[in-house]
């Protein structure tokens, strides 16, 4: 990915920080999203305390979902709202239910999809869900999610093993991940052949990325956490799918 294109995001960024006043809630849909803010806010303020303070003094509320909340914890940062399903489609709920939604003006650090992805539906259903809520929300790029792999060529031996029926499953954790993996190991008809010929199980980090590996890879996606907060769910789900 390009530098022009980091440096975009960077700027973006930026700007929507330093105006950060100007918002009632900092919603993150990913640890992530945290991790960048933070980041570039320890950059702009001159380290993590100045951040802190500059953060708790704009008087903002942050919102998390499940166990990436702990990491503004860690920070030093209440998480103002965290919803009892850890998804963008709990967090808009939580905020209707509390009374926080209508007129709410809501920043929204989200990625921005390059190298060959495309932009799963998770995000402009969170606007789109924000905004019938009665939100004013404001998307701006915080990361970069693109192919980690120059080409193919890096994961040859996987592909390789990946036909061959080496592994048992393939877990995904975001649509993005199923996209990627379908570049990398020569094609969703590749993927799809491997999976079918050898039965890998197909499993996913909650419902909504379930469907969203289902649609790339026009596969079901039978093995699901039930518990998304953490990893932990994901990790039950596919200890109790391959006994």
């Amino acid at each position: 990915v390009g530098i022009a294109v980091r440096c975009c995001v960077a700027l973006q960024l930026n700007d929507s920080l330093q105006q950060l006043g100007s918002y009632s809630h900092l919603a993150f849909t990913s640890k992530n999203g945290i991790l960048a803010v933070l980041e570039r806010l320890a950059e702009l303020h001159g380290g993590p305390e100045s951040a802190v303070q500059y953060v708790q003094q704009s008087g903002i509320k942050l919102c998390a979902l499940g166990a990436d909340g702990q990491v503004l914890t860690d920070a030093g940062l209440q998480v103002h709202v965290s919803p009892v399903e850890a998804s963008t489609k709990g967090l808009v709920a939580e905020l209707e239910a509390t009374g926080q939604a209508a007129g709410a003006r809501v920043l929204c650090p989200v990625p921005h999809i390059a190298g060959g992805l495309v932009e799963p539906p998770v995000v402009p259903r969170f606007m789109a869900a924000l905004a019938a809520a009665g939100a004013a929300a404001h998307r701006v790029p915080a990361y970069l999610t693109a192919v980690g792999l120059p080409n193919l060529e890096c994961c040859a031996q996987e592909a390789a093993l990946l036909q061959a029926g080496h592994f048992d499953a393939i877990a995904f954790s975001s649509t993005a991940e199923a996209q990627g993996l379908c570049l990398l190991m020569g094609g969703k008809e590749a993927v799809v052949s491997a999976v079918q010929r050898h039965g890998t199980v197909l499993a996913a980090h909650g419902p909504y990325t379930a469907a969203g590996a289902a649609d790339v890879l026009g596969l079901p996606v039978p093995v699901v956490s039930r518990s998304f907060a953490t990893f932990h769910g994901l990790v039950e789900a596919l200890a109790e799918a391959l006994r």
